[in-house]
């Protein structure tokens, strides 16, 4: 026996064990502690980064395959080449789809939202099919031009 006043406590249940909890363990995963460095650099944004925001409807439905045509890349000019033809295309949710990709700013869907509308619109027949959905594209159409 050690005559010493040290005493030796045992391990009890209550105590952290210093080996990293199972991920099925409910006990929490401790945090790494700051650097010294973090007050002297801190966080800050990144204007000209790539944002971190959901895709738009229109991205979200293209990529998706929503829309029956895709970008054809040309040596010189881009072309949409169409699933179907475009006089077969039902024109209720597809123009109102393509005129709120009137709004995006990225590479492909500026080109797709653009010249798609403009394809719909020059089939043959196209006056009758758009005028009943002006109601809903006339708001769209104002939203893209803001």
């Amino acid at each position: 026996r050690m005559s010493s006043g040290i005493q030796i406590k045992p391990k009890t249940a209550v105590q952290k064990s210093k080996t990293s909890p199972l991920p099925c363990s409910p006990e929490p995963v401790a945090k790494p502690q700051p650097k010294p460095s973090d007050k002297l650099n801190p966080k800050t944004i990144d204007p000209f980064g790539a944002h971190s925001r959901p895709p738009s409807a229109f991205a979200a439905i293209y990529a998706k395959g929503g829309i029956p045509c895709r970008l054809v890349h040309g040596s010189v000019k881009h072309r949409l080449q169409w699933e179907c033809l475009p006089e077969t295309v039902p024109f209720d949710p597809l123009l109102v789809t393509l005129a709120e990709g009137l709004r995006e700013t990225k590479h492909p869907y500026t080109f797709v939202s653009k010249e798609g509308f403009k394809e719909l619109l020059m089939v043959e027949g196209a006056t009758e099919k758009a005028i009943p959905l002006l109601p809903r594209l006339v708001p769209v159409l104002k939203a893209a031009l803001v």
